[in-house]
């Protein structure tokens, strides 16, 4: 039996709020308001904890250290979400690459739409990498792999 490594800066109460903000404004809140606020708050989400779920699966094939993971992971959101922010076309090549995936875990709908004042929400991803600097190396228990 061996542990999963630590990975504290995505294992953790933040993090997870923030997984469970995105899931209830994408399935409940924007559905029911569809408002200024709803559009933004999966954005806030999102920048959030992106960075440090990549941050977290580097961790599980990779033996870089905490601060290179962090910073790899905030340059690919960054990236990313800066792309499909500002380029419609770029949303529609990742809504059409997460289709095959989707598909093996239920999901049949993706849909990204550009708009560059979602660019509001990219300081959070530095807030990220901050958070992850800041954690002790726990979180949540890590789960046992047999």
């Amino acid at each position: 039996m061996r542990f999963l490594p630590p990975m504290p800066e995505f294992l953790s109460p933040l993090p997870v709020a923030a997984v469970a903000l995105m899931a209830v404004n994408d399935h409940w809140l924007k559905p029911a308001f569809h408002n200024a606020l709803t559009g933004k708050l999966s954005d806030v989400a999102i920048c959030f904890f992106l960075p440090l779920y990549l941050s977290a699966l580097l961790a599980l094939v990779t033996r870089w250290s905490r601060p290179a993971r962090s910073a790899a992971g905030a340059g690919v959101t960054a990236l990313l979400y800066t792309a499909l922010k500002v380029s419609q076309p770029a949303a529609n090549l990742f809504c059409e690459a997460l289709r095959g995936p989707g598909v093996l875990l239920g999901l049949t709908h993706f849909r990204a739409v550009a708009d560059p004042t979602d660019l509001i929400t990219l300081p959070l991803v530095a807030a990220a990498v901050l958070y992850s600097l800041s954690r002790e190396p726990h979180g949540f228990p890590p789960p046992v792999v047999p």
